[in-house]
């Protein structure tokens, strides 16, 4: 791929890439920098964002990489670069890993209170099918819901009582805020795993 032809969005990701993967054993990181380059020739720039959406934030494939080195070096066994390009999280990249994490979203907080939710952001968050910023809103809207529903009802002078108050901001609105956003999730997740 030459530079003149490739897209901008793929020269940033992949110079990106290259910068979190300092300190990295130079074979891993140019096997998975070139891995990369090589999954997104050819593509054009709409393509191109679309796969380095799925591929996932460079920090986290950087973390993987770093991870899999000194597991390696722990072993005593040679880095092995093609090893190394994301197949940590190739789990996290199939159907079912969709769905499993999409109802923890929608309904593990209604199953155990606020832990299962929490495993749900858990898995949301290991995952390279959804991007950061989906990945910030499942997490911050339905505490952030429930926190100004609570505070309209029980200090707004609404006049119902704390209890209300506390079912209806504190458990209704973030339920169904987790409800609606991974109903969201689940659908780009979907289209974005790995069959």
């Amino acid at each position: 791929m030459t530079k003149t032809s490739t897209p901008q969005v793929v020269r940033s990701y992949l110079g990106e890439l290259d910068r979190t993967l300092a300190g990295v054993p130079d074979d891993v990181r140019q096997g998975i920098v070139a891995g990369v380059a090589e999954e997104l020739e050819g593509l054009d720039a709409v393509a191109a964002a679309s796969r380095i959406e799925s591929l996932g934030d460079p920090a986290f494939i950087a973390a993987e990489a770093r991870a899999e080195a000194q597991a390696e070096a722990r072993a005593g066994a040679a880095p092995n670069p093609s090893a190394a390009i994301l197949t940590p999280s190739r789990t996290s990249e199939q159907h079912w890993y969709v769905v499993v994490t999409a109802l923890l979203l929608e309904f593990g907080g209604l199953l155990v209170p606020l832990a299962g939710w929490v495993a749900g952001i858990m898995l949301l968050w290991v995952s390279p099918l959804w991007t950061r910023g989906e990945k910030l809103v499942a997490t911050i809207v339905p505490p952030a819901v429930g926190i100004l529903l609570f505070s309209s009802l029980a200090i707004g002078g609404s006049g119902i009582s704390w209890w209300h108050a506390v079912v209806l901001g504190a458990l209704a609105g973030p339920a169904l805020a987790s409800i609606v956003i991974g109903i969201i999730l689940s659908r780009r997740g979907w289209f974005r795993a790995r069959p």
